[in-house]
């Protein structure tokens, strides 16, 4: 096959990708705004439903947003109720972000519907076309860990969010 005709499939591949990934961000948001969330909110439970208390710098970090702006955040989550700053027992200059039981319960109520429109997209599939779809994704995720087996860097934070959505 001709360094050309590689070209064209990768692009193809990736414009499939994408065209893909497009559609999932699109239903994402429109499930976060059913639940009266933006998608940084429900970024910020995700993390801290993954993490626990999380060092309010340390999720700025983690979120790539200003530690100004996560303060303005994290205090309209806390009126909703679904967050909330404590300080940390050990130091108590440092104020922990954290889940409360209402935000808990929201990002479980997110992540079921996320997870019921994946299983019917998948259920929309014959059971060859399952098992065509299982098989590229082993075969990328085999080249994926070929192409980083040297990265001896951390990966970015995981998120249930991003492993659906990013790699």
């Amino acid at each position: 096959m001709s360094s050309t005709a590689v070209g064209s499939m990768t692009d193809q591949i990736l414009a499939e990708i994408e065209n893909g990934l497009a559609h999932q961000r699109h239903k994402w948001a429109a499930q976060c705004q059913a639940h009266g969330l933006s998608m940084t909110h429900f970024h910020v439970l995700a993390v801290l439903e993954a993490d626990g208390p999380t060092p309010m710098s340390r999720l700025a970090d983690q979120l790539g947003v200003a530690f100004s702006n996560l303060t303005g955040i994290i205090g309209r989550m806390e009126e909703r109720g679904i967050v909330e700053r404590v300080h940390d027992a050990d130091d108590r200059r440092v104020v922990l972000a954290q889940l409360t039981p209402i935000g808990r319960d929201v990002v479980q109520k997110v992540e079921a519907t996320r997870l019921e429109h994946m299983r019917q997209l998948v259920g929309a599939l014959t059971p060859n076309e399952q098992q065509a779809v299982l098989g590229a994704l082993k075969t990328l995720t085999s080249a994926h860990g070929r192409l980083h087996a040297h990265d001896h860097a951390q990966p970015p934070h995981d998120t249930n969010y991003e492993e659906h959505f990013h790699s």
